[in-house]
């Protein structure tokens, strides 16, 4: 209820951006007025950037309110954010506690880029809830000694959707990470069990089903834009999004704010000091830096396509920190943003003497970062003067939810500055 408070505001009174959120509108604008549905046009010419599974809902909800409703628009983000903790948290009662499962789902709505995707008017969150299904399905699979063909069909299904959501990360995220585990486990003879026909049979007809129609709707050029030019194209020379292949190395201190110390610290535990992990929390770690390495082949790079290793390093940390909590190492990752944040306040009269930016000088922007301070400072005391890790934890979450519901209030003030 405290995460849904906070959100709530910010989907209501948040304006579309005019970039990525406004493209998707005016794409599904076009879309109803020319009745295609499986091949799109921005402005006249050609889309075939993206799947039409989400751009469908964002037609769906213009027919049904006869606007693009932000709020409506954002839940596709915020309830797929939420289904994810929930799974999340599901699948790891086993192996952390209630305040170890609690404190990860406070850890991950608060992680800069999660609860940003979380708000959003975009696919990433969806196809990431379709990501982690796949993996549960996996896992349940993997586990389990007898032929799940219910798990097989389903993590067909849940491949398909992520792949029909995003496009082929969807797919070869979990295609990668999967076998990667099951090689590293020498267990490579299940890979026929654990990726098995009834899998690949309900991909093969999902994608003929989606090319075939494609083909009808917009002909032989869209698809090979679809199929070749927007997957081959993207991965291997990159004419959108080319970055080096060390930037989600970079990207990954600022992606996993406030907890990137504390989640790369976990890994550098897990990988250095041959920390033991139940084979659970083995599998995410394999997930997460499989993730981080495809990711780093493909030519085209954005921060948002690192968003399905998100639940899986923020889990993972949780489980570290419960067998590590009074190593110092521990409290050092947490004390140190604490410690930054704390200057929050400070830095906003500061930056008021230098920067002409009215913003700075909203009461509700003012008291946004008043609330960050004392947050920071009280989850920095517990921290050092307590030691008490997960309470620290907790406050500092706590205390970004709260500032992002002040925020969410000051949002018809700062919309102008959001459409500039």
């Amino acid at each position: 209820m405290v995460i849904i408070i906070a959100f709530l505001p910010m989907l209501i009174l948040r304006d579309f951006t005019p970039d990525n959120e406004a493209r998707y509108l005016a794409i599904a604008d076009e879309a109803l007025r020319t009745g295609h549905f499986f091949s799109f046009t921005w402005n006249g010419e050609p889309y075939a950037d993206k799947p039409p599974f989400y751009l469908w809902m964002v037609m769906l909800c213009r027919q049904l309110f006869g606007q693009h409703s932000m709020l409506a628009l954002s839940l596709f983000s915020f309830l797929p954010a939420c289904g994810i903790i929930k799974l999340m948290n599901d699948w790891t009662r086993e192996t952390l506690s209630d305040d170890y499962r609690f404190t990860a789902t406070m850890m991950l709505i608060t992680t800069a880029y999660f609860a940003g995707s979380a708000m959003v008017v975009r696919m990433d969150m969806l196809m990431c809830l379709f990501m982690v299904l796949a993996f549960r399905s996996f896992w349940r699979l993997y586990v389990s000694h007898q032929k799940l063909h219910s798990q097989q069909w389903l993590m067909g299904l849940w491949l398909f959707m992520a792949l029909f959501t995003k496009g082929p990360l969807g797919l070869l995220i979990p295609l990668v990470s999967t076998i990667a585990y099951v090689l590293i486990e020498h267990r490579g003879r299940d890979l026929g069990r654990l990726w098995n026909w009834r899998t690949w049979v309900v991909l093969l007809v999902g994608c003929v089903g989606w090319f075939l129609m494609t083909y009808y709707d917009g002909g032989k050029d869209y698809l090979n834009n679809l199929v070749f030019h927007q997957t081959v194209g993207r991965g291997i020379r990159s004419f959108h999004h080319a970055r080096p292949f060390y930037y989600y190395l970079i990207s990954i201190w600022y992606e996993w704010l406030p907890w990137a110390l504390l989640c790369v610290g976990g890994l550098v535990a897990v990988g250095l000091r041959r920390l033991r992990l139940p084979a659970l929390h083995s599998f995410f770690a394999c997930i997460v830096v499989s993730t981080l390495v495809l990711l780093s082949c493909i030519s085209s790079k954005l921060q948002i396509y690192l968003l399905p290793a998100f639940p899986f390093v923020i889990y993972l940390s949780a489980y570290v920190v419960s067998q590590c909590k009074g190593d110092l190492w521990v409290r050092w990752t947490l004390g140190i943003p604490e410690a930054l944040l704390i200057l929050v306040l400070p830095g906003v009269f500061v930056a008021r003497r230098f920067v002409d930016l009215p913003l700075l000088s909203l009461p509700l922007v003012v008291t946004a970062a008043a609330l960050l301070t004392l947050f920071s400072a009280f989850a920095f005391y517990r921290l050092t003067a307590r030691r008490a890790v997960l309470q620290s934890i907790q406050i500092l979450s706590l205390g970004v939810l709260v500032t992002l519901f002040v925020v969410g209030l000051a949002m018809p003030m700062l919309n102008p500055y959001i459409v500039k």
